[in-house]
């Protein structure tokens, strides 16, 4: 049964639970994989299939909302109430409908596993997308030899921009792949997110060595294959943070100071040598200077937050395709996108200044509980420190991730880097790793050198 007492007052086994943050995790970060192969109400028809499972999880399991982050319940809540001055209230209406089931299926996946299984579950639906990304690309690449489209299109002789394909066919011609996610920076960030999960699962010996290079290599080569340069930056700033935090643990609470004020200078360097080649850096991996057209959208969604500042113009997240004047704000080579590409500036225009400062009060808390949780000394009963648990890193390497990607994107306000960050929040203000108890459920066989501590909790 669960163990995460006392946060969900029902019992619910935990193969059932670890099964369905799986899917949900693997539904989420597939991305335009499953609407591309079965439609988009074949698309509906499973999200209606996982939320429904998971009502009736949170309804056995009665989870409680004691301990789970304030500020990020008050910017849901504003972006609820903006549906009374919005410009698009039927969207805005539907949109929180969706944002708030999607915040109660990470409430529930927080609630009833541990960290090591949210981990476990967190690399086993990545992997799967990784997989089954190469898997496709290479079918299209050696049988169909050609661009593939969207089940649900139908382009007859006419000329279409090669973003529209689900696939290019590029996986041995030296183009980029797309994968089940449809897109090179989104199948990137399933490659960074995978290394990071098999990375700890390998740290916490959760996964045999051999197996975990083989993942490892797997992310490398996606990695390579889709050469994103914001997930590029996204790995280098999570490596650093990483660097740091393990820096950081080896010295006592009270005589960090130092170590921080080294650490603010470095990044300062950092970020100055960041500005002083932007330009050089960029050619040379062949991007322009606004980031292959990201300025000229930044610029018109600014046209729009001028224009209502305070209050915004309404919650949507991700942009409606029929709505005015959003269907035509940003469009470049005959493609029309979606989104602000700056969850901070999405954000801004759709629910004001206001928003954005709530916004940026959930992603700080919860960027420094992760960072406590990645440097805190836990104690035992006793007081004794406990040893090192490498997957006290997790929350703090995945938000970390998650907050440079949106920097250029904004699929942190929906989906499934909204998904992960929520459930991030929440799990991080529950329990730390320190003080969490040992999962004695049900779930996938991991080496023998670490089934120890079921069999040491089984025993209790």
């Amino acid at each position: 049964m669960t163990n995460t007492w006392p946060w969900t007052r029902g019992r619910v086994p935990e193969r059932e639970a670890f099964g369905f943050a799986a899917t949900v995790l693997f539904i989420v970060f597939t991305g335009d994989g499953i609407p591309n192969t079965i439609s988009w109400i074949g698309w509906a028809v499973v999200c209606a299939g996982a939320g429904a499972w998971g009502v009736a999880i949170a309804i056995r399991a009665r989870p409680s909302f004691r301990r789970t982050p304030n500020a990020l319940w008050v910017y849901i809540a504003w972006c609820l109430v903006s549906v009374a001055w919005s410009h698009w209230r039927v969207a805005t209406t539907a949109s929180i409908a969706a944002q708030l089931l999607c915040a109660l299926m990470a409430v529930v996946i927080a609630s009833t596993l541990s960290w090591r299984r949210i981990l476990d579950a967190l690399s086993l639906a990545v992997r799967w997308v990784l997989a089954l990304s190469l898997v496709f690309e290479a079918v299209v690449a050696v049988l169909v030899r050609h661009p593939v489209y969207p089940v649900w299109t139908h382009y007859g002789g006419r000329h279409v921009p090669a973003a529209f394909a689900f696939s290019r066919a590029e996986l041995f011609t030296g183009g980029r792949i797309q994968g089940l996610p449809g897109n090179a920076n989104l199948l990137a960030m399933v490659a960074l997110l995978a290394a990071i999960a098999v990375g700890v699962q390998l740290a916490e010996g959760r996964m045999r060595r051999v197996r975990a290079t083989g993942w490892l290599s797997v992310a490398a080569v996606v990695f390579l294959l889709t050469r994103s340069s914001t997930v590029v930056a996204a790995a280098a700033v999570t490596a650093l943070m990483l660097a740091g935090a393990l820096v950081i643990r080896r010295v006592p609470t009270g005589r960090r100071t130092p170590r921080y004020l080294a650490g603010l200078a470095i990044a300062v360097v950092l970020a100055g040598l960041v500005a002083l080649l932007w330009r050089p850096v960029l050619a040379l991996a062949g991007k322009s200077p606004d980031l292959t057209g990201r300025g000229e959208i930044w610029r018109a969604v600014w046209g729009l937050v001028e224009q209502h500042p305070v209050l915004g113009w309404g919650w949507l997240g991700y942009w409606w395709p029929a709505i005015e004047p959003l269907n035509h704000l940003a469009v470049r080579n005959g493609v029309t996108y979606l989104q602000a590409h700056d969850a901070f500036l999405d954000v801004w225009m759709q629910t004001g200044v206001v928003g954005v400062v709530l916004f940026g009060l959930a992603v700080l808390t919860t960027l420094a509980r992760s960072w406590a949780s990645a440097t805190a000394f836990s104690y035992d009963a006793d007081h004794r420190p406990r040893a090192f648990a490498p997957v006290s890193l997790l929350a703090l390497l995945v938000v970390v991730a998650l907050l440079v990607q949106s920097v250029t994107e904004s699929r942190l306000l929906y989906e499934g880097d909204f998904i992960l960050f929520v459930l991030v929040a929440v799990k991080t203000r529950i329990v730390a790793v320190g003080d969490e108890p040992p999962s004695i459920g049900d779930g996938p066989r991991v080496p023998v050198r670490s089934r120890s501590f079921r069999r040491a909790a089984a025993g209790r």
